[in-house]
């Protein structure tokens, strides 16, 4: 019964959200052809004219572009494999649309290390967003009933599995919401019921999440 209460609400979705409606987070993405130079492990875009050793960011023009960082000589120097980078206290921070995981990038002897955020530090990030993981949703149903705790409700949808959600997106039929740059961030505004998949799909390999908001 479940099962095809959910076909009946995927064949009746719509799209909730416009371009305008996007939000933005506490912090400002590096911009393309930002400089950036790292010091005893402290990154920094305070590059100045004299300064001969940094890093500028470029998009790449791939498919599921992410960030690719030159040396000053306009050498390849490395990627990150996110789509939103910004510094926190000198740390380089990315977040990756397709993992839904934020890293933490540190560079030695040339090479470049990238560690997986916990949840802890996300949460130290984010005090005002309810952290909600993939593994909490039902296996059976892949959905999960939660609370609306406040006006303002804004929620971030974290990976701790090692699925990809490359293309997922939320919409909804009932509940309003706006969402941000990053993709498993939404700001709730009105309850109902909100699905985050792959176009609309529920396969094997691209199964959709139904968030219930209560």
């Amino acid at each position: 019964m479940k099962k095809i209460f959910y076909i009946l609400f995927a064949m009746c979705l719509g799209l909730s959200v416009g371009a305008e409606d996007l939000q933005s987070i506490p912090y400002k993405n590096i911009k393309e052809e930002t400089k950036l130079k790292v010091f005893e492990d402290t990154w920094t875009s305070k590059v100045e004219r004299k300064d001969t050793d940094y890093f500028i960011k470029f998009i790449s023009d791939g498919t599921g572009s992410y960030s690719e960082f030159y040396n000053s000589d306009g050498s390849f120097a490395f990627n990150t494999g996110c789509q939103y980078e910004f510094i926190y206290k000198g740390d380089l921070i990315g977040y990756s649309n397709q993992d839904l995981k934020f890293y933490d990038f540190t560079l030695a002897d040339g090479e470049l290390t990238r560690r997986e955020l916990s949840l802890e530090e996300v949460q130290t990030l984010f005090p005002d967003y309810k952290i909600i993981k993939i593994s909490e949703f039902s296996p059976n149903t892949n959905s999960l009933k939660i609370k609306k705790e406040k006006l303002n409700f804004k929620i971030i949808v974290l990976n701790d599995t090692d699925r990809n959600f490359y293309h997922y997106s939320f919409s909804s039929g009932n509940a309003k919401f706006k969402t941000y740059p990053l993709a498993g961030f939404i700001d709730v505004k009105k309850k109902g019921m909100i699905q985050f998949s792959h176009f609309g799909e529920n396969t094997d390999n691209f199964p959709w999440y139904i968030l219930l908001i209560r």
